[in-house]
């Protein structure tokens, strides 16, 4: 059975999404969730919520897809235990090194590697299988041919509607060196939703890197075909209205029903919808014009009159719209009474377009709630004690029940007495083997039937027990690269130990080996994060001339094992914790540490090489910002800019791979930091003058030359 999987952000929407016809939930608690600002749920209620969705067949899934400090690895493994205990069926999870961990801590438990895991490709998948998960959430980017390759190795997960981010799965550090706030940790701050303009780009909206949300209804049997066992529903963050939406669109296109994308649009609807990336990069990905909610267009505005304007369609009273214009938005407005009249706010037009945002007969439409059957048999035993009975589990009375001397205890009112199933979504039929003769008390009945519920309600839950974990930081690393270097073209500047080439042009060997002639050290090739069939197979025909692989994901791993090749692991694998690290260095020559750690918390780490000086890549894009107007693109340049509505830059590199594009944002500023041991440079994208200067400790020439920043360095993230 194809699954279907919901998101679960609050009560409400879990109800929705369990009513609406989802077969599975995905949910957080307080902490360690990828949405920390979604209501979520606690240690309080998770036991409740489970069993109410075991009791109806229903499947639960924790998300702790953030990554973890070594001082929170106790109330992390506090937090699993919790879920644990309470029958969670999977635990989501970014860390794809802390899998080991938590397979000796829980010998049976059960995980998904999450999408911020990066999985794109089989030599990813591997990686995930082999550390000990079941399933892996497909990165977005994933196109449907190595989704089919994928699924012969491993259970896979992908979206199939909600919010694309713009930057690859978990390689955004945009809002955490903005202002602290890291997507790693849950707390993204969305900056890639803002007004920003790109330099020579013919787009004419001001949300130049913002991306329509994805919606693959019409393609599901491709999905099937390919042999994807789950399709998963992106917003916990959304409504109640939202999730029940989009749970019956796809449930009603599962099950062959006919099905239609108008309550999903009145519910949230960003700039209507694209395929992403699974049949190819859509040439509609970008929703450049209207931020935020665009609703559905349900007709025009027909007449103006003053404040009010009139339209062709009857409306509710509370429903509201927004008004575009060239497809951008003009006004906004409100249904006061019912009618074709509404009130309205700027610069509305006759024949501009009518969307709903709010439907108020939506809001109140009410699903059906599912509920279980359990039957239960109720009689007396040997010693006359009333016993209930119900799935395997059995109550008795305290005492005796006697004979009636008056009022025998009905039949009817047994009946009604245990109909009463309180919080539990239980449909009851009873057996009654009691003869209409005895007297049964309400109170002992009431008690019993309580008694009964719960313990049919709870039994999956069990005894909750929270394990230790000693942190060992002491690790004999013999120091191999005490300065890596990436670049790329070749530089002459003060020796160091490990080059790292991130070509231009992943196809020009010539031009690669060119460089490669210059060097005299260590050569590493970049192998990137997200790396399809075409991509890698440039990739592997680079890496004959290099010593070893710079890894910016799990492709780049398994890349280094399959050509026993020197391993670095790079900044995009995120070594944020002692257990990150200690597993690293099991299979690499050399770790770098995540961009996401401040100094004061690297030092409790095992020793790494760090991230000290030059370009602070924030943002991957696997799309084109551009448009993706290949044939007739004259673009020759390596570098574009990215400027916000107050005036800041950030730099575009385009780099070639496999014949096609992609694009890596920049921060205006460069990292600035203290010369030490085991350091990493960028020099991407950095005037090599300053690098010698930073070699030198002229503090003075960089800043006179540039914009510096500490990054995380000096605070680190929240």
């Amino acid at each position: 059975m194809i699954e279907l999987l919901a998101p679960v952000g609050s009560q409400k929407s879990f109800y929705s999404a369990i009513n609406s016809g989802a077969n599975a939930v995905y949910l957080g608690l307080s902490d360690f969730s990828a949405r920390k600002n979604a209501e979520n749920f606690n240690s309080d209620n998770i036991n409740y919520f489970v069993s109410y969705a075991h009791a109806l067949n229903v499947k639960v899934y924790l998300t702790v897809n953030t990554i973890i400090k070594d001082d929170e690895i106790s109330d992390f493994l506090k937090t699993v235990a919790t879920a644990y205990s309470a029958g969670v069926d999977a635990f989501i999870l970014q860390d794809v090194f802390f899998a080991k961990v938590l397979k000796e801590k829980f010998s049976d438990i059960v995980l998904h590697l999450s999408t911020q895991g990066g999985v794109n490709e089989v030599g990813g998948a591997e990686i995930a299988l082999r550390e000990g998960f079941s399933r892996v959430i497909l990165a977005r980017e994933t196109p449907i041919e190595e989704i089919e390759k994928i699924t012969k190795i491993i259970e896979t997960e992908v979206f199939v509607h909600g919010a694309l981010c713009s930057c690859f799965s978990g390689h955004c550090y945009m809002s955490s060196f903005i202002g602290g706030n890291s997507g790693n940790r849950g707390l993204c701050k969305q900056p890639c939703r803002k007004e920003y303009q790109l330099e020579s780009s013919k787009n004419s909206g001001e949300y130049a890197i913002s991306l329509a949300d994805l919606c693959l209804v019409d393609d599901l049997n491709r999905l099937i075909k390919a042999g994807v066992k789950s399709f998963k529903i992106e917003g916990r963050m959304r409504s109640p209205e939202y999730v029940g939406a989009s749970v019956k669109l796809y449930r009603n296109a599962l099950d062959g029903k006919p099905y239609s994308l108008g309550e999903v649009k009145r519910a949230f609807n960003r700039g209507d919808y694209t395929k992403g990336y699974v049949f190819g990069v859509d040439k509609n990905i970008i929703s450049d014009k209207v931020q935020n909610h665009l609703g559905e267009k349900v007709g025009v505005v027909t007449k103006i009159k003053g404040q009010s304007l009139f339209t062709d369609r009857k409306n509710l009273k509370g429903d509201a719209f927004k008004i575009i214009s060239n497809g951008k938005e003009v006004a906004n407005a409100i249904c006061e009474e019912n009618g074709n009249v509404l009130k309205f706010k700027g610069n509305a037009k006759v024949g501009d377009e009518l969307r709903i945002t709010k439907d108020v007969s939506l809001l109140d439409a009410k699903a059906e709630h599912r509920k279980k059957v359990i039957k239960v048999n109720v009689f007396l035993d040997e010693q006359s004690k009333l016993c209930l009975e119900s799935e395997g589990i059995l109550v008795k009375s305290n005492e005796p029940i006697e004979k009636a001397k008056n009022c025998p205890t009905d039949r009817a009112e047994i009946v009604a007495n245990l109909n009463k199933t309180d919080v539990y979504p239980f449909l009851v039929e009873c057996e009654i083997k009691i003869e209409n003769e005895y007297f049964i008390a309400k109170k002992v009945l009431n008690n019993l039937r309580s008694e009964l519920y719960k313990k049919v309600f709870y039994k999956d839950v069990k005894p909750l027990k929270i394990p230790e974990h000693i942190i060992n930081n002491r690790v004999n690393y013999e120091r191999k690269y005490n300065c890596v270097i990436l670049t790329d073209e070749y530089v002459e500047t003060t020796p160091f130990d490990a080059f790292v080439l991130h070509p231009n042009d992943y196809d020009d060997l010539r031009g690669v080996n060119a460089i490669l002639d210059k060097v005299n050290c260590d050569k590493f090739l970049f192998v990137p994060s997200f790396l399809p069939s075409e991509s890698k197979k440039s990739v592997e025909n680079l890496l004959p001339f290099f010593d070893g692989v710079y890894a910016d994901g799990l492709s780049g791993i398994a890349l280094s094992k399959k050509y026993d090749k020197k391993l670095i692991c790079g900044v995009g694998l995120n070594a944020f914790n002692s257990i990150d690290i200690l597993r690293l260095y099991e299979i690499s020559d050399c770790v770098v540490s995540s961009v996401e750690l401040a100094t004061f918390e690297r030092n409790s780490l095992p020793k790494t090489n760090l991230f000290t000086f030059g370009s602070i890549r924030l943002m991957e894009f696997i799309y084109c910002p551009f448009g993706k107007e290949c044939k007739n693109c004259k673009r020759t340049n390596d570098f574009y800019r990215l400027t916000d509505k107050l005036g800041h830059s950030f730099k575009l590199r385009r780099y070639k791979i496999g014949k096609t594009c992609k694009f890596e944002l920049y921060n205006e500023q460069i990292l600035l930091s203290n010369r030490e041991e085991m350091q990493f440079v960028n020099l991407i994208g950095v005037d090599k003058s300053l690098y010698d200067a930073f070699t030198l400790g002229d503090v003075g020439q960089i800043k006179a030359k540039s914009q510096v920043t500490m990054g995380n360095l000096k605070r680190g993230v929240f």
